[in-house]
C-alpha cells in the first residue's frame, strides 16, 4: 500500500488527490464490492443533487475511486499497488498534478460512469434530516407505527440533532411530500400515503408479504428498510421502515439496519440481509 499525501495543484486534480485517499480506504474493507457498490450508489444520487462545493468534490473523489478501481483491474493488485507506492514515495507533500501520474502510469484518465441503479442507500437520510419527514400509517397498527415513528424522531434528535416533523398518513399529500425526504413507517396496507406510491418507488409489497430481488418475504418476523428516489423529486429520497407485524416496525424502528450503506436491508429473527453488492443495482418487484 502507498503512504503520504498530496496537496493538488489545481481543481481539476482533485479527483486523484482525494480518489487516492479515498480509495486507500476502500481496499482496507472487509468486503470491496460491497464498498465500491455504495459508492457507486452515492454516486448516482449526488449526480442528482444541488450543483455545490461539497458535492462536486465529492463527485471528484468518486470518479478517483472508479478510474483508480479500474486500474488496478488492468494491472493487477502487485503492478497497481507497487505503482502507487513508487509514486507517493516520490511526491507525498508535494503539490503535484494528477497528470504527472497519468504519465507514469502510461495511461489517459478515462471513467465509465456507474450503469444505472440505485441511488440511495438506508443510511442516507442520517445526511438530509432537514428536509425530511415521518408518515406512519394509521389504517392498520396505528398505535405501533406512531410510536416507532416517535422514537426515530427521538433517536434523529439525539443522533443528529436534527428535529424530524411527524405526520398521519392521511394528513400528507403529494404537494407536501413532493420536495421531502420522506420516512414511511409501517406498510403499504397500514400505510395509505406509502401505498400510493409503492408502484412509483418499485416496491412490492402485498399485505404481510414482501418481495424484493425475487425474493419472497412472507414470515411475520421479517422487516425491510428500503431505500428509493421521491417519485415527484429524485433529488429527495424515500426510506421505507415497515415489518411483516407490528412488532418487527418497532424492533426494526430501533434497531440498527438503518445504517446500513445498502439500498434495502432485510430483517429477520436472527439475521440481517443486505442487498448483494453488484454493479448491476437493485430491483423490486
Amino acid at each position: 500500500m502507498w503512504k503520504g499525501w498530496i496537496v493538488p495543484a489545481a481543481d481539476s486534480d482533485t479527483w486523484f488527490a482525494a480518489g487516492t485517499t479515498a480509495y486507500y480506504a476502500l481496499l482496507q474493507s472487509d468486503d470491496l464490492e460491497k464498498a465500491l457498490e455504495a459508492r457507486r450508489i452515492q454516486y448516482r444520487g449526488l449526480k442528482l443533487s444541488p450543483d455545490n462545493a461539497m458535492n462536486r468534490f465529492r463527485i471528484e473523489e468518486s470518479l478517483g475511486v472508479f478510474f483508480l478501481d479500474a486500474l488496478r483491474r488492468k494491472l493487477g493488485d502487485d503492478r497497481f499497488l507497487n505503482l502507487l507506492a513508487a509514486w507517493f514515495a516520490e511526491n507525498t507533500t508535494k503539490t503535484v498534478s494528477a497528470q504527472s501520474f497519468l504519465d507514469k502510469a502510461g495511461v489517459p484518465f478515462e471513467v465509465a460512469e456507474p450503469a444505472d441503479g440505485p441511488a440511495y442507500t438506508v443510511s442516507d437520510i442520517g445526511r438530509r434530516l432537514g428536509t425530511a419527514v415521518l408518515v406512519y400509517g394509521t389504517q392498520r397498527e396505528a398505535g405501533a407505527n406512531r410510536y416507532a415513528a416517535e422514537q426515530l424522531q427521538a433517536q434523529y434528535l439525539n443522533q443528529f440533532e436534527g428535529q424530524v416533523p411527524i405526520y398521519k398518513d392521511f394528513e400528507v399529500s403529494d404537494e407536501l411530500l413532493a420536495h421531502k425526504d420522506v420516512i414511511f413507517v409501517g406498510r403499504p396496507e397500514a400505510n395509505t400515503a406509502l401505498a400510493a406510491w409503492a408502484k412509483q418507488i418499485n416496491l412490492d409489497y402485498q399485505a404481510g408479504v414482501f418481495k424484493i430481488e425475487n425474493q419472497t418475504h412472507a414470515s411475520e418476523r421479517e422487516a425491510l428498510s428500503f431505500a428509493a428516489k421521491n417519485p415527484h423529486d429524485p433529488a429527495h429520497m424515500v426510506l421505507v421502515l415497515a415489518g411483516n407485524d407490528a412488532l418487527r416496525t418497532v424492533k426494526l424502528a430501533t434497531g440498527g439496519s438503518r445504517f446500513e450503506q445498502s439500498p434495502y436491508v432485510v430483517t429477520g429473527e436472527s439475521r440481517p440481509a443486505a442487498a448483494p453488492a453488484t454493479a448491476g443495482g437493485r430491483r423490486a418487484r
